[in-house]
């Protein structure tokens, strides 16, 4: 399987409106359209007749009509000319759907399963999209690890000063990777704190599951006592979509939960999503702008000085490779 090959996010549904919208995935151009029935479709954003970009078109009833000499092409990509109606051609088209506030695609070949979300006993907080300034390999490297949230975050991180206390533990299978964290939380906002229920000397559980159909991590955060006797209020979930753009950015597209132990509908989280949802986009940009300032955007680990917290990147490298990109399985050592 390509990369192309695997359901992934390519767009807020929000951001597909009656317009057509032109996103890159995988280094090729993709133009998104909607149906007269408000159903998202999707083909290559790359006119046959003159390679005029579809995307500066407008949509015509079921089809998506080009500017520049307006040939129109339906959701399975068949085309039609006003100039030769007796011409016909066909572009490449895409499996679509629409889910969690996003629209997805695939190749029209491929079956893979669609990734499970698990939400259940979850309120919905926000479904939000970056842009990161970074290959694919080189963002999964950079949400995947803890070790510099003592520095870059300021909610979900560790103290650190406290770092060499965070224990942290591995496993791997042929198609994803688990990581579980777990030490003293960094002091983050005193109002927020009160809110979830978090004290002075808490613990910051922070697990993940990597998977590689399309790349993509769940992400478990919670606080607990020291001696983990008591939970606090809140306890949040995260689905992280990466979705290489072209070989330098990556688009990453979040879909976050929370669930609460106050009382009420939605244990009182609805008066406050507008809260969660700054601060979730907040800790998200704090990731984007430090890819802003590295060195050096190879993706090759051979030669760096990797910490303890460092072993997920060769695990990853090696799924990334064999799983989503369909190459040859890689055997990747650490330094």
């Amino acid at each position: 399987m390509g990369m192309l090959d695997h359901w992934q996010p390519v767009a807020l549904s929000r951001a597909l409106r009656k317009k057509p919208l032109g996103v890159v995935v995988a280094n090729q151009p993709v133009a998104l359209f909607r149906t007269a029935s408000g159903a998202p479709a999707a083909v290559s954003d790359v006119c046959p007749h003159r390679r005029l970009k579809l995307s500066a078109g407008a949509v015509a009833g079921d089809r998506i009509q080009c500017k520049y000499h307006g040939w129109t092409f339906d959701a399975c990509g068949n085309g039609e000319s006003p100039g030769a109606p007796k011409m016909t051609t066909c572009t490449t088209s895409y499996d679509v759907r629409e889910q969690h506030g996003l629209v997805w695609l695939k190749n029209r070949h491929s079956a893979p399963a669609f990734p499970h979300i698990e939400s259940d006993g979850y309120l919905p907080i926000c479904t939000l999209a970056h842009a990161v300034p970074a290959p694919l390999e080189l963002a999964v490297d950079n949400f995947n690890e803890i070790e510099h949230s003592g520095t870059v975050h300021d909610t979900f991180g560790y103290d650190l000063d406290r770092m060499s206390e965070v224990k942290v533990t591995f496993e791997s299978t042929d198609d994803e990777v688990r990581v579980t964290n777990a030490g003293p939380t960094k002091r983050i906002n005193p109002l927020f704190a009160w809110f979830i229920g978090i004290r002075k000397g808490d613990t910051f559980h922070d697990h993940w599951t990597t998977r590689f159909s399309p790349v993509y991590s769940r992400f478990d955060h919670w606080w607990t006592s020291t001696d983990g006797s008591r939970e606090s209020m809140v306890r949040w979930r995260l689905y992280i979509f990466f979705v290489p753009q072209d070989d330098q950015t990556t688009r990453v597209f979040s879909v976050t939960f929370a669930k609460s132990r106050y009382p009420g509908p939605g244990g009182g989280l609805r008066l406050v999503r507008w809260m969660f949802r700054r601060e979730i986009d907040r800790e998200i940009r704090s990731d984007v702008n430090m890819l802003y300032h590295m060195a050096d955007y190879g993706t090759g680990i051979e030669g760096l000085k990797l910490s303890r917290f460092d072993k997920v990147l060769g695990l990853t490298r090696e799924r990334i490779a064999r799983v989503y990109r369909g190459q040859p399985a890689l055997r990747v050592a650490l330094a």
